[in-house]
């Protein structure tokens, strides 16, 4: 329905991926966090995640005649927020006394650059449903960073309207 399928097929493809790799790092969350706050918080985020791949798996199915194809190494090099194996082995390797703070600031990054990639679909014209569907990631994965930051409050409720009204991105 959209003017860009294949701007559609590229940001579907690359998000995917990029929640795959959330999905990974938000595991080790739930497995090694100390903090019950983080560890709810990442159980939160491999549940949406996980619910938003297979959303876009579907739509990828009814809408191209085609498998999704994976994305190469450079694609995901080049992707906001696509973390580097030492990152990742970074947070793997951590001890139990530096993991929250390690995964909250590996997380935090990886967000952002979800936040920069939603944007960028939510402001291009493809389909609407996808666009919609941006949307939502967007405003889910800034409230993921205020939660991981301990925003709460009135600070919380300024952040989250900011971001709505400006389209402000972290």
């Amino acid at each position: 329905m959209g003017d860009d399928r294949e701007r559609d097929q590229i940001y579907m493809r690359h998000m995917t991926t990029h929640h795959a790799q959330g999905i990974e790092l938000a595991r080790l969350g739930v497995e090694r966090a100390s903090d019950p706050h983080l560890k709810a918080l990442a159980a939160l985020m491999v549940a949406s995640q996980a619910g938003e791949n297979r959303i876009f798996e579907a739509w990828w199915k009814r809408w191209f005649a085609l498998a999704m194809p994976a994305c190469s190494a450079q694609e995901r090099a080049d992707m906001p927020g696509y973390l580097t194996l030492a990152q990742m082995r970074q947070a793997q390797s951590a001890s139990a006394g530096e993991f929250d703070g390690i995964f909250t600031h590996l997380m935090t990054i990886h967000h952002a650059g979800a936040v920069r990639m939603a944007d960028e679909a939510w402001r291009g014209h493809g389909d609407p449903r996808l666009r919609i569907m941006a949307h939502a990631i967007r405003h889910e994965q800034q409230g993921e960073i205020a939660l991981m930051r301990r925003t709460t409050g009135l600070a919380a409720v300024s952040d989250a309207l900011r971001n709505m009204w400006a389209d402000n991105v972290n």
